[in-house]
């Protein structure tokens, strides 16, 4: 059961920046509230979806050891989250734990994501950008795929990402657009 201090605390954010960073800092000093979010707040039934899922983006950016000790949680329940809002911010947890595993140099953030966790977010990116989701969703889904398709095992990703890309950009947001057309400039031509 969530503990009633972090109840109180997660109920307090709103959508202002000021609110999610002081709930962030908060559970920071706190960190096994990390584990106590994903555990009892990050769930479809839980009314503080959208909250912690704010919350825990913040986090991953600011602290992301902290993130990592608990995101087998956060990829048990990633297929299962639905709502629009912490979509967002689950897109943008995945962007930066891409970004993390595959760009940094730093031996602590090299292979963090197991392949089943790469293998999850894989199939979660994709189902962004083939349903009908918000381009807040989408455009860090799009630059997750990119990353995930560095992976030698994942060799069909660049294909199906251009395809997909190619085929929607036309019929989206000016946003879509840009994002779409920055990852296809990156993708290996013959890829």
């Amino acid at each position: 059961m969530l503990p009633e201090d972090l109840k109180e605390k997660l109920m307090e954010v709103d959508s202002s920046k000021k609110k999610r960073q002081e709930a962030a800092s908060w559970i920071v000093k706190k960190p096994h509230y990390v584990r106590e979010t994903l555990q009892w707040g990050f769930t479809e039934e839980s009314d503080l979806l959208v909250n912690s899922a704010w919350v825990l983006e913040i986090i991953c950016e600011w602290k992301p050891q902290l993130f990592f000790k608990y995101m087998h949680i956060f990829f048990e329940r990633l297929p299962n989250i639905k709502n629009d809002s912490a979509l967002r911010s689950c897109a943008k947890i995945c962007e930066m734990l891409c970004y993390e595993h595959y760009m940094l140099k730093y031996v602590y953030f090299r292979n963090i994501l197991s392949e089943d966790e790469r293998k999850i977010m894989t199939e979660c990116c994709f189902d962004w950008l083939i349903t009908d989701q918000k381009v807040a969703c989408q455009a860090p889904a799009m630059s997750a795929l990119y990353y995930l398709g560095q992976d030698k095992k994942r060799n069909w990703v660049y294909p199906e990402l251009r395809n997909i890309l190619t085929e929607n950009a036309p019929n989206k947001s000016a946003g879509y657009q840009a994002r779409a057309r920055k990852i296809l400039k990156k993708i290996p031509q013959g890829q």
